[in-house]
């Protein structure tokens, strides 16, 4: 069996970000237009599902080195045949390998960096075929900063 390391995770949501809070305002909105005396906003954000970042969570990418010249994927996700806003959410594993990208331990940090952007690209271009979106803000912000051929020894 082949060491695996895993090296970062990043979140798979049912929509956008905007679209959430978009659909979630125009739910207080219609409510709060019924009502003489307007409710509680965060009662009614709280009933509508709550904050999008830790929410509306379908599934994770989960990123490893595979051997010794292999960066692979494993996706979680919800077990609902349905993905719609829900407070009950079992995850499954899909795939354990969604995509294999090859690399060499000898390459410059550049070119590590390159092989993993297009491991990340690869699994986003899937997912996306499936209207999925991924939360990419913490991947972008610090996998340039790191040194990856000290982290695939």
């Amino acid at each position: 069996m082949l060491k695996t390391k895993y090296l970062f995770e990043i979140h798979v949501y049912r929509l956008k970000k905007n679209a959430y809070y978009d659909a979630m305002k125009k739910h207080i909105d219609k409510i709060n237009s019924k009502m003489q005396i307007p409710m509680d906003t965060e009662y009614l954000r709280k009933q509508y599902g709550g904050d999008w970042q830790y929410n509306e969570i379908i599934g994770f990418l989960k990123f490893y080195q595979y051997g010794a010249n292999q960066i692979r994927c494993e996706y979680w996700e919800t077990d609902a045949s349905r993905k719609v806003k829900t407070r009950k959410k079992q995850f499954i594993q899909i795939s354990d390998s969604y995509c294999r990208e090859p690399f060499s331990r000898n390459d410059t940090n550049v070119n590590l960096i390159k092989a993993i952007k297009s491991a990340v690209e690869h699994c986003e271009i899937r997912l996306w075929k499936k209207k999925r979106h991924l939360d990419k803000k913490l991947f972008n912000n610090t996998v340039e900063h790191i040194i990856w051929r000290d982290v695939f020894v």
